[in-house]
């Protein structure tokens, strides 16, 4: 009889370990399945200190404050794109982030084939029933790093030093050409593009062409470029406005200061509407007044005139006093 009691009792004790070890591994199985996945996709390295560095800080949120497990891959060519996105996509990422204007029809056509998967265009416009989308707002800081230029400039002529002619950044341009016309009539804005994202000597070479010209103010919107349109303005005695990350570090007096954009900001509230179910298929066009823009550190070069004015005109757009219009193109 106690042989009897003694084995039921261990086949009560491995049952007991068996439906445990069960629930564990049902718990790790369902843990696994619960852990969100989101991937970004960049055309430039994301140590170019700018559009794509941030893009990868906002990655690294959603990694840090929300619990993702994230991926990413650099340096996408145009060619690339769809069969990357497939490939995230096929992988059960639930969010797939393809960074910059360029990817907008690739991630329109990948996201009709994976219907389960968010697509984000950072940068873009397109919108779908699984695709969202956001740009920061024209207008802007075109006209309030135009306005710094046009004030500043001692030759009035102002250069702009640019990577792509895409949308986006043609309207900065018509923004900056016309508060320059406004605020400094004399002045001229000489425009130039590099074609490159990531080469530091072509950004370096269309600015010293520029103050060749006499431009002695440049407005660099170029990623990795920009900094050679810094190095530019450092050897010839030149100032530069940054554009997307706060550049003044860099070079305390020849970088007036910088046209911040907040790409990690974008990508993160992302990122905690993924993970809140509360994410909505939608384009948004972020301003200054949403605060993912705004005006970066201010060189001591800078008058403080220039520099009262100018925070009161990002003052003036934050309470909806000013009204920017994008210019018509």
């Amino acid at each position: 009889m106690k042989k009897i009691l003694c084995v039921f009792i261990l086949a009560l004790v491995a049952v007991g370990f068996l439906m445990a070890a069960g629930q564990q591994d049902a718990q790790d199985g369902m843990a696994e399945e619960d852990v969100l996945k989101a991937a970004l996709l960049t055309s430039g390295p994301i140590n170019d200190g700018g559009w794509n560095t941030f893009a990868y800080e906002g990655l690294l949120i959603l990694r840090d404050e929300y619990g993702f497990e994230v991926a990413n891959t650099e340096n996408v060519q145009q060619s690339a794109q769809k069969s990357i996105l497939e490939l995230y996509a096929d992988k059960g990422y639930d969010l797939i982030i393809g960074h910059g204007f360029e990817y907008g029809e690739s991630i329109t056509e990948v996201a009709q084939e994976y219907p389960d998967t968010i697509f984000f265009n950072m940068g873009g416009l397109p919108v779908a029933d699984n695709v969202g989308s956001a740009v920061f707002a024209e207008a802007n800081l075109g006209y309030l790093t135009g306005k710094v230029a046009a004030m500043f400039t001692e030759t009035d002529k102002i250069g702009f030093v640019g990577a792509m002619e895409i949308p986006t950044i043609v309207m900065e341009v018509e923004m900056i050409k016309q508060v320059v016309s406004e605020v400094n009539p004399d002045a001229e804005v000489v425009v130039s593009y590099t074609g490159s994202w990531t080469d530091v000597n072509k950004g370096k070479e269309a600015a010293l062409a520029q103050i060749n010209q006499g431009v002695d103010v440049i407005i660099a919107i170029g990623d990795a470029a920009d900094f050679g349109a810094i190095k530019a303005a450092e050897e010839e005695g030149a100032y530069v406005i940054g554009w997307v990350g706060d550049f003044n570090k860099l070079s305390p007096n020849v970088v007036l200061t910088s046209g911040v954009q907040s790409v990690a900001g974008v990508i993160a509230d992302q990122g905690r509407a993924v993970a809140e179910g509360t994410w909505e298929p939608t384009h948004r066009s972020l301003g200054v007044k949403d605060g993912f823009q705004y005006m970066g550190t201010w060189s001591p070069v800078v008058p403080e005139e220039i520099v009262n004015e100018v925070m009161a005109d990002q003052a003036r757009i934050i309470s909806g006093e000013l009204v920017l219009e994008p210019p018509q193109l």
